[in-house]
């Protein structure tokens, strides 16, 4: 399981605002304010598991850690918008938008385009919750599919619940993360 954690320091912040400062600016012109910088690490001695997918993580441009004991670990950053109450996840391929429903439903859209595969009906999870979005090419179309679809999910009467603090993160990512752990095993 991802370990999770705020970061603090000066420098690691600034080298993800640097990183990051395209995608930065676009959420800012939609409207959405910055929630917190963050850490995401896999268990202990992952980096060296993970080892040959470093290179491709750093084609990526990711901004990578190592937190003890050898953890593989990327550092990003969190935005929040109000209308509707969403998260934004700013990551090497792209940036990710959420929205979680009072009925336990998430919505997801991305710009990350092997999330494609995560629409055959023969990876979904059939008890899962989360509703995902085709993925777009930039993060001003994300945006406006995944508030069109916010729009549609609350005319069929969900309602949009909390989705604005870095604990949300945290339960959405595990959310996530769940579902992706499916998918995976539903490959062939």
């Amino acid at each position: 399981m991802t370990k999770y954690s705020e970061i603090t320091d000066a420098r690691l912040q600034a080298r993800v605002r640097a990183r990051y400062a395209t995608e930065i600016a676009v959420l800012q012109g939609l409207g959405f304010r910055c929630l917190a910088f963050k850490q995401e690490a896999r268990a202990p001695f992952s980096a060296l598991l993970y080892l040959p997918l470093l290179p491709l993580m750093i084609r990526a441009k990711e901004v990578l850690v190592f937190p003890f004991p050898l953890r593989l670990g990327v550092a990003n950053v969190l935005f929040v918008h109000s209308d509707p109450p969403s998260i934004a996840c700013c990551m090497g391929l792209g940036v990710k938008f959420y929205t979680n429903f009072s009925d336990g439903c998430l919505l997801l859209s991305s710009t990350l385009a092997h999330h494609l595969a995560l629409q055959d009906p023969a990876v979904r999870n059939p008890v899962s919750k989360i509703i995902r979005t085709p993925p777009v090419s930039t993060a001003n179309q994300a945006w406006l599919s995944h508030k069109n679809r916010v729009s549609e999910l609350e005319s069929l009467g969900k309602t949009v619940g909390s989705t604005t603090s870095f604990a949300d993160y945290i339960d959405i990512s595990d959310r996530e993360e769940t579902d992706l752990r499916h998918a995976e095993s539903a490959l062939p």
